[in-house]
């Protein structure tokens, strides 16, 4: 059986928040913190936005990354289901995250502008949601979904180990 575009949503990576911020930052690996700091350094700002200019602007990145990934994207009625989190470089969104709220936060989307990706918002956009969820008593961080049998060299592999980076 060929494992190609299959996805195993029952795998996923989640993270205990029960922890202090210092030590949820030394559970992640180097590249993460690294990836932090970068964006930090480039002057990434992440902002928790719910206004009509930032859900159209994340759905244009959220389509384009569907697009370069050979997926079909959902409506934007039901991406603005969550909670989004906007990464902003000088006054634009490049990168942004959407999170599902229930008994614990789930991971829903994640895209970014291929062009910013050399200032690791991703890396930003994850510490922030942490940051967020703690500050709001949420005890557990589902990263979503996890292809069990992603293959090294592909863009399920590569996010895969993005999540794992992340102390869960």
């Amino acid at each position: 059986m060929s494992l190609k575009g299959f996805r195993d949503f029952r795998a996923t990576i989640e993270i205990n928040l029960d922890k202090t911020e210092d030590e949820l930052f030394n559970a992640l690996d180097k590249d993460a913190k690294w990836g932090v700091n970068k964006a930090i350094k480039s002057g990434l700002k992440v902002e928790v936005r719910e206004d009509e200019d930032a859900w159209k602007d994340f759905y244009d990145i959220y389509k384009e990354t569907c697009f370069y990934g050979k997926i079909v994207p959902l409506d934007i009625e039901e991406v603005k289901e969550g909670k989004l989190f906007a990464c902003i470089f000088q006054g634009i969104i490049i990168a942004g995250a959407v999170i599902k709220i229930n008994e614990k936060i789930t991971l829903f989307l994640n895209a970014s502008k291929h062009d910013y990706l050399k200032f690791q918002p991703n890396n930003l956009l994850y510490w922030s949601i942490i940051k967020w969820e703690k500050e709001n008593k949420f005890k557990i961080f589902d990263l979503g979904g996890y292809q069990a049998g992603a293959k090294p060299g592909t863009k399920l592999y590569d996010i895969n180990r993005f999540k794992l980076r992340w102390g869960g």
